[in-house]
């Protein structure tokens, strides 16, 4: 190319327009200027170009001149900087299929616009041509339009197609031509009467011919001598056989010029060493030399164009390192002409350091005698330009194989360089690395984060066996295996394994692909690993945290049922009994109280390690939550020895316990034990039953243990009797949600509900949830209908939400489901099953099932809250918690209990409880909503103090939702 940079071939003014312009203005300005393009600028940025096609489109929808540029414009042109090479810009632009590229400054401000015209005209590579014709880059099949056709048919064609022009035949006899820029200059003079007109009408016939095998360079004169884009390709006299236009030509040479400049340089290379072969045979050649005087100028002008339009750094040397030969941009580099350069060295122009650097790498490439490539920092003369060069030199051989000199091309890759560095921080934030090994030579290398990765110096050399002695030997056969056995019937392979560095294990995923040659041998093989250590880690800590009580170490209650599980199953295969035993310390919660949950964990972990050290090997020991215990004898002969174990373990935890801070303290136990077949068929019935036989001997004066008996057995009977009149009210849709309103105190506007069941049983009636919820806490039958009012309350509250009722719905939760359900993942599934919002929805629990399991409750809440739901604390005030707790706890309401507000503000007691527990919800930064309002003067006591809310017949009493939606 004539110049380096876009700079260089840009016209000196600019035409644009600003925003506020319209179509009209822009195709005004185009015709004047007999231009393709306006760009459209705010500030003398670019924000949009209006192009010839963009013109297509007024005409072929018939729209309004008059409207905004804005409407009409291209958003975003393809805006590149005056500083970048002529090549680059051209292949951006053919990768992009632009037809124009908008020129910016430094600072983003609009210098000029680009055309195809622009890069053919400065191209000066018309001698790539010589060797092509028309008949190898002509369009096949042009747009056909016809003289009748309507203009704005046309337009709507030639923009469907993307095509400048369209083609007017007479049978196969192409006629005429009708281009975007004929149209343009149309629509410009006035295009009101624009769906009246046909082709015919703007059809231009002095069209311009070119015969199918002409040569490309001819078809460029001819375009310039008749100022047109396109010609129409005839073979033979008349036989029409396409269209070639400008962008076909700039297309089909683009990129040629690389190749000829290798060939050339070969040929000069060549040249030169015969010329220095015999001197003698060159004077007998003179006669001829000056015969081919013209020839050789018109070669060495053609070789010089090339050199000086390539963007690389070309230069020559002798074996001395004395210069030969240098391109224009060489000339840039050191500040000085060819002529001023060839004879000398590098250290007539550079410091003395550099240029040894210089020459020691051009002695090296001799020395080896084939090429070889560096990277240097190159600083031009002026101070225009510093980057990194990669510069490839090799060896030049005259035709008797010696070694003359040495050529030199250099190549900017600096913005290559700054990639390869962000590619590298990427992979170092991933901690992911890339490695090759040419399996040839054996010989790894890899990038930065892989070398890391390794422990091992970057660029350290390592063959097979080296590598693998970075594996832990465990896994080192198995690598190699892979790596050599793999290779010869798999293309591609992934896996784990760990690596030992100086100061660690770590843990790599790789994934390896391998490359083979014709006779599928491998030659090659790259890949990529990753550094997974803190993620195996995690998954370690994650599974003993699923599986283990992080307190005590003991199996937590899912690990435990899993087992007692499978214990079943083997007992049920061998025809033998196990016994479940399940422990309850005595008083627990006052040594809490007493001296504090630290001491309370301290105390736990002992009992742990007391009981551990009884059992028999291959017994399972679990801490269910809190101070409970379960202890799973996989094999026991006699029923009585469960009664004999349980005896040994409640003498041995009744000693005393020796805590750090050097308390004393005494705790007993309670045993409750049943045994499979006897007392259940499954883990869950024998776990109630557990459960049930620790509550009886916890009622019968604790520190004794009890086995499940007969009367627990009818007892049991009755439950499930209770059990199947409730699963069939589920089963039949008996029950229904009631709503109660909460009201905003300050603005009276109802901002929620409690959701409450109801038993619509069909034989008594109505039944009041004070009659058949605890029958559901005792049969456990609490959590499936806990759940069923969860998934109705979200299905009722998505249809409000639907109705634009932006109501938040509260669901109470039992202290049987708090102990004995994932709550989180119910909740989960209902917001996912009904589509309802997660900070709609407020879970209330009471105080008492909050102390309960203390720890896992805090654990379950907090997961709650970063789901988005909201977390009440009901009946507050009648529990046996210490506010001192309630900080601990992730609390969105406080709900005064109703027996405190049934006598404001007449009872003086009532009436400071409620006033201090609204102080201390305020400061704790909780919403307080009053339970059990029925009158005027509650309310206005509650407004004075600062209550949010309230909840109460004096608003509403529990209603069905089509009632309740009439209160809205």
């Amino acid at each position: 190319m004539k110049s380096v940079t876009l700079k260089s071939i840009l016209s000196a003014t600019t035409v644009s327009l600003t925003l506020d312009k319209s179509v009209a203005d822009a195709l005004a300005l185009m015709e004047k200027k007999g231009i393709s393009s306006i760009v459209i600028v705010r500030d003398d940025c670019p924000v949009g170009i209006f192009t010839e096609h963009d013109a297509l489109r007024v005409v072929a929808e018939k729209m309004d001149t008059v409207m905004g540029l804005s409407e009409m414009m291209t958003h975003e042109p393809l805006c590149v900087e005056e500083t970048m090479p002529l090549h680059d810009a051209y292949a951006l632009m053919d990768d992009k299929e632009y037809r124009h590229l908008v020129v910016i400054d430094e600072s983003g401000r609009f210098k000029g616009v680009v055309t195809e015209g622009d890069f053919l005209r400065h191209l000066g590579l018309e001698y790539l041509t010589k060797s092509k014709i028309v008949a190898d880059t002509m369009t096949n099949a042009p747009l056909i339009v016809e003289l009748k056709m309507a203009l704005t048919q046309a337009a709507t064609l030639m923009k469907n197609h993307q095509c400048d022009y369209a083609l007017v035949l007479d049978g196969a006899c192409p006629i005429g031509m009708v281009t975007e820029r004929d149209i343009v200059h149309r629509c410009a003079q006035g295009g009101d009467n624009l769906g009246d007109e046909i082709v015919e009408d703007l059809c231009h016939r002095d069209i311009h011919f070119i015969q199918k095998g002409a040569e490309l360079h001819y078809a460029i004169s001819m375009m310039e001598q008749h100022g047109v884009h396109q010609l129409v390709v005839v073979e033979g006299e008349d036989t029409f056989s396409g269209v070639i236009s400008r962008h076909d030509i700039l297309h089909a040479i683009h990129g040629a010029y690389f190749e000829h400049l290798i060939r050339v340089i070969d040929h000069k290379s060549l040249e030169i060493a015969k010329i220095k072969k015999d001197k003698k045979e060159l004077l007998k050649l003179e006669k001829e030399l000056r015969e081919g005087q013209n020839k050789w100028e018109k070669q060495t002008n053609f070789l010089r164009a090339l050199l000086d339009n390539i963007p690389d750094l070309v230069f020559s040397k002798d074996t001395n390192g004395a210069y030969m030969a240098c391109n224009a941009i060489f000339e840039r580099f050191f500040g000085a002409k060819e002529s001023e350069i060839v004879g000398k060295t590098d250290f007539d122009f550079v410091d003395a350091p550099l240029a040894q650097f210089f020459r020691d790498n051009d002695e090296e490439t001799l020395r080896l005698g084939k090429p070889r490539i560096n990277e240097e920092l190159l600083v031009f003369a002026d101070g225009s330009y510093e980057g990194t060069f990669e510069v490839a030199k090799t060896p030049m051989y005259d035709s008797m194989g010696n070694v003359y000199g040495l050529l030199g091309i250099s190549r900017d890759i600096s913005e290559r360089k700054r990639k390869d560095e962000e590619i590298a921080k990427l992979q170092a934030l991933a901690q992911i690395g890339t490695w090759e090994w040419n399996i040839q030579n054996d010989r790894f290398s890899g990038s930065h984060e892989a070398y890391r990765i390794f422990d091992l110096e970057e660029g350290t050399p390592l063959g097979l066996n080296d590598l693998l002695n970075r594996f832990v030997p465990e896994d080192r056969e198995r690598v190699r295996n892979r790596l050599t056995n793999y290779a010869l019937i798999e293309s591609q392979m992934g896996s784990l394994y760990r690596i030992q560095t100086t100061t660690e294990i770590r843990w790599i995923k790789t994934h390896t692909e391998f490359y083979f040659d014709e006779a599928h041998r491998p030659i090659k093989a790259i890949g990529i690993l990753e550094d997974v250590t803190q993620r195996v880690r995690y998954e370690e800590q994650l599974e003993l945290l699923a599986n283990y009580d992080p307190l005590t170490g003991l199996a937590n209650r899912i690990l435990f049922a899993s087992h007692l599980h499978s214990a079943i199953e083997k007992a049920k295969r061998h025809n033998t009994q196990i016994s479940l035993l399940m422990f309850d310390l005595d008083r627990f919660k006052d040594i809490n109280d007493s001296f504090g949950h630290s001491a309370g964990d301290e105390l736990l972990q002992q009992v742990a390690q007391r009981l551990e050290s009884r059992l028999r090997e291959g017994d399972i020991i679990s801490r269910l939550g809190g101070d409970e215990f379960a202890v799973l004898l996989d094999y026991l002969p006699r029923p009585e020895d469960a009664g004999r174990i349980a005896k040994e373990m409640i003498e041995a935890l009744s000693t005393p316990y020796k805590l750090i801070g050097g308390a004393v303290v005494h705790v007993g136990m309670s045993v409750g034990i049943v045994l499979f077949p006897d007392h259940g068929e499954n883990e869950s019935e024998l776990l109630q039953h557990a459960d049930a036989a620790l509550y009886k001997a916890k009622g019968e004066g604790r520190g004794i243990y009890r086995y499940y008996s007969d009367e627990l057995t009818d007892l049991a009977r009755r439950r499930i009797e209770c059990e199947t009149q409730l699963r069939r009210a589920i089963a039949h849709h008996e029950f229904e949600v009631y709503y109660q309103p909460q009201v905003h105190i300050a603005t009276g506007r109802i901002v929620g509900a409690e959701a409450l069941i109801r038993w619509n049983d069909p034989l008594r009636g109505l039944v009041s949830p004070v009659e058949f919820i605890p029958l559901a806490e005792e049969t456990g039958l609490i959590g499936a209908i806990g759940e069923w009012v969860l998934n109705e309350t979200c299905r009722q509250g998505k249809v409000w939400l639907d109705q634009g009722h932006r109501l938040t719905l509260a669901v109470n939760l039992s202290a049987h489901q708090v102990r004995h359900q994932n709550i989180p993942k119910m909740v989960e599934a209902a917001l996912k099953k009904t589509g309802y919002s997660a900070e709609k929805l407020e879970l209330e629990i009471t105080e008492s099932a909050l102390m309960q399991r203390e720890e896992e409750t805090v654990a379950m809440l907090h997961i709650l809250r970063a789901m988005g739901i909201r977390l009440a604390i009901d009946d507050f005030g009648t529990g046996y918690s210490s506010l001192s707790y309630l900080k601990r706890f992730p609390i969105d309401v406080l709900k005064i209990d109703k027996s405190f507000v049934d006598d404001l503000p007449f009872e003086a007691d009532d009436m400071a409880i409620v006033t201090a527990i609204i102080a201390m919800g305020q400061a704790l930064g909780f919403q307080i909503l009053a339970e059990g309002t029925e009158r005027i003067e509650q309310i206005d006591f509650l407004r004075e103090k600062g209550c949010t809310m309230y909840q109460g017949y004096f608003k509403s009493r529990p209603v069905p939702a089509a009632e309740f939606e009439k209160l809205l």
